[in-house]
């Protein structure tokens, strides 16, 4: 049975697929594209196996998930596709309304996380700017919308990565890669199964590699998309390390997030331990 994994359908994972999908690196696996909510609920009915995942579901799911360890999406300082485009400025969205975009969940509890000391009342809608200003104060964009948009001159538009980072000094970890507990007891019964989840993240690493390498490619790909986008400046502040900051920093925004009532208390990272 073949793994089945998750790709995060936005710009900002293609690097780590790219090898993939260009078949330079070979991998074990039925991959299962989607939007982050997506990912995440099927990830939590099972109907993944491994994936990338918003990183607060992490936190929602940590009795049920391990880490992948070498990997995540993350950005110290401004990353440009989480943003909060607004009627008014940011210390004067007390009393007022947000809407939140359907395809996000990370960004939902960092928004709620830095507006915190007022009262803002949220509303889920599609991420379409549009409406969600029809009939909100202001709005939040991520992913590829969020590069699209293009800011009127009366609305202001702050960068929710670099408020994090202003705020804590860490980065801010926007996704994680997961695997399901139950999938790793399943392969575990015949030991050597596991490796199957080694060689998955084994090549999601050298895919990555290869990625990083060839970002001008990269680049050339997804520019008619995004033709008025520095996509140079854009991969350069996306970071896929998952060290010791990266770390820090996800737990920090787990105790805001648990502070909060956004999620339950989580003060520890649980890695898929390899057997080699």
């Amino acid at each position: 049975m073949s793994t089945r994994l998750g790709y995060l359908d936005f710009i900002n994972c293609l690097p780590v697929y790219y090898g993939i999908l260009e078949e330079k690196v070979g991998i074990n696996a039925q991959i299962i594209k989607g939007f982050p909510n997506q990912l995440n609920n099927l990830l939590a009915a099972g109907d993944l196996d491994i994936s990338p995942i918003s990183s607060i579901e992490y936190a929602r799911h940590q009795d049920e998930y391990l880490l992948l360890p070498d990997i995540c999406l993350n950005s110290e300082g401004p990353v440009k596709s989480v943003v909060l485009i607004s009627k008014f400025p940011i210390e004067m969205l007390d009393d007022k309304s947000i809407a939140l975009p359907t395809t996000s969940a990370t960004s939902h509890v960092l928004l709620k996380i830095l507006l915190s000391h007022l009262n803002v009342a949220y509303e889920v809608k599609p991420a379409e700017i549009n409406s969600m200003l029809s009939n909100s104060d202001a709005a939040l964009l991520i992913g590829d919308d969020a590069l699209r948009i293009r800011k009127a001159d009366d609305l202001f538009l702050y960068d929710l990565a670099e408020l994090w980072q202003e705020k804590t000094g860490f980065p801010i970890v926007f996704a994680v890669w997961a695997v399901r507990k139950d999938y790793v007891r399943k392969l575990s019964i015949v030991s050597p199964y596991l490796e199957i989840i080694e060689e998955i993240a084994y090549s999601l690493r050298k895919s990555l590699n290869y990625g990083l390498a060839n970002i001008d490619k990269i680049i050339d790909r997804v520019l008619p998309e995004f033709p008025s986008v520095d996509l140079w400046d854009y991969f350069r502040n996306l970071k896929y390390k998952f060290g010791a900051r990266e770390r820090e920093g996800l737990l920090s925004y787990y105790d805001y997030a648990f502070r909060l009532g956004l999620c339950e208390r989580c003060e520890e990272l649980v890695f898929f331990q390899q057997t080699g």
